[in-house]
């Protein structure tokens, strides 16, 4: 089993993409192995490469079971991201991933299809979704390398954590009832990249002469100021906040304690060769040093094992968790801002109705109280008001029902993704703090038994060093 970079990675030069679904109708050769690996063209000979198959991909060490991805192959949508490859174009270098989808649904006319997609576009699909359902809680992307990090985003490490990261995404997507419904979805799985590239242009025009119906709704951030407060809402709004907290807490401190775990490695490679030098000075301590600098140094091999999985085991889930509560928030955010909305057009109609009113009475008292010309001039005004009034008032509430189905819409949509999202939570932070727990146990258990063997080799050099005494003796 290999595991290094070229195990995982495969460069391609201006691919020519296929789509796997033309292939297996036009070619008799074309069998559900060639499906499943994924196929590209080899571009010196124009031929049709393998790649690695899914099973021998995921046999790779540095991949976790699939498990831990809540992805259920019993489900009738299965979503997997794998086998990235490298592709270098004039213009630009970038990688991509299959999305292997074995689906039985009614809506897909097949039951597998085999995609490959870049970051750009699992992009888009999210900003898809946000824009066809701002009442639900899509789930965040892992975020784009920073420009540090640019020199190392082809590294194996790099590469296999945002595989992860994506195959998470699309796992929690999948799972949703009603994202996973949505037809964007169903072309970023199944379409051939040129009819995806096409789709994606023809909906960005689409959207950008539409305009953005939802910053209108959202460009109101007054909402400290809202009358009627949702007690389910503000209590996860405060629930939110403290776990933020908590979980921000944790993973700066835990940082730190991995930052001082790094600088105390460091002094170890200076500590232990001490005694193994010192072995070579006390012919009758020999052994004993070198047991002791033999197990100084696996212990220090146990202890870096456990600072450079850190990253992956606690520093990286928990700031992916953390966008995650972000999300959470913004919907939260959101929803307050349709009821921002419906409350406002509410009070702008009560005022106009109480102006009516107003009016009315003015009306009526005017003609009794005063004939004058100054009254009959101030009649007509308050009859143009009136009139005014008349067709304000219908549009008003028009309006109020609008944004009043608009945020009952959003408070049921809302609850039910935070009644997914609470088990969802708990399985992830469960996850997290199992997994650390797990390496912090390796971790002893290593270093327990390098000094256990140490003084078990005490015992028998003390049993060995009384028999040779007795021996002396007699």
């Amino acid at each position: 089993m290999e595991s290094s970079s070229s195990a995982v990675l495969k460069v391609v030069s201006e691919p020519k993409e296929v789509s796997p679904l033309v292939l297996k109708e036009n070619s008799k050769d074309f069998d559900h192995f060639s499906v499943c690996s994924g196929s590209t063209f080899d571009n010196d000979n124009n031929s049709l490469v393998l790649s690695p198959s899914i099973e021998s991909f995921w046999s790779i060490h540095d991949i976790e079971n699939l498990s831990e991805l809540n992805m259920d192959e019993n489900s009738d949508l299965c979503v997997k991201i794998d086998n990235p490859e490298k592709n270098l174009e004039t213009m630009e270098t970038y990688i991509t991933f299959r999305v292997t989808t074995r689906v039985a649904r009614i809506e897909f006319p097949n039951h597998e299809y085999v995609v490959r997609r870049r970051y750009n576009d699992f992009l888009w699909l999210r900003q898809k979704l946000m824009e066809c359902h701002q009442f639900c809680i899509v789930p965040p992307l892992p975020g784009k390398h920073s420009l540090i990090g640019q020199l190392d985003r082809y590294s194996k490490d790099f590469i296999l954590a945002r595989m992860k990261s994506l195959n998470i995404f699309i796992a929690r997507i999948c799972q949703h009832p009603i994202l996973s419904c949505n037809e964007n979805f169903k072309i970023f799985l199944t379409a051939s990249p040129p009819d995806f590239a096409t789709y994606k242009k023809k909906r960005s025009s689409i959207t950008s002469s539409n305009g953005n119906l939802a910053t209108i709704s959202q460009g109101n951030s007054s909402h400290s100021f809202l009358k009627n407060r949702h007690i389910e809402f503000d209590k996860m709004k405060l629930y939110l906040l403290i776990l933020t907290d908590k979980l921000t807490a944790i993973e700066r401190i835990s940082s730190r304690i991995n930052k001082e775990h790094t600088d105390l490695i460091s002094e170890l490679n200076i500590y232990y060769p001490i005694f193994t030098k010192w072995a070579n000075l006390e012919p009758q301590l020999c052994t004993m040093l070198e047991n002791i600098g033999n197990a100084h140094e696996r212990s220090m091999a146990a202890q870096s094992a456990l600072v450079h999985c850190y990253n992956g085991v606690m520093g990286v889930p928990i700031r992916e968790f953390l966008q995650y509560i972000e999300v959470v928030q913004e919907t939260l955010k959101k929803r307050e801002s349709y009821q921002y909305t419906y409350e406002s057009s509410l009070d702008e109609l009560n005022k106009r109705h109480n102006e009516k009113d107003k009016l009315l009475a003015m009306s009526q008292d005017g003609p009794a109280q005063n004939s004058s010309s100054f009254t009959i001039w101030k009649q007509t005004s308050n009859d143009d008001k009136l009139e005014k009034l008349g067709a304000c008032i219908p549009q008003l509430l028009k309006k109020v029902e609008m944004s009043q189905d608009s945020l009952e819409m959003a408070n049921e949509c809302l609850r039910s993704d935070l009644n997914g999202w609470q088990p969802e939570k708990k399985q992830c932070i469960k996850k997290i703090l199992l997994d650390f727990v797990n390496k912090q146990i390796n971790y002893y258990e290593a270093s327990v038994n390098a000094w256990e063997h140490v003084t078990n080799e005490m015992v028998v050099d003390q049993g060995s060093a009384r028999k040779q005494n007795s021996a002396n003796a007699k």
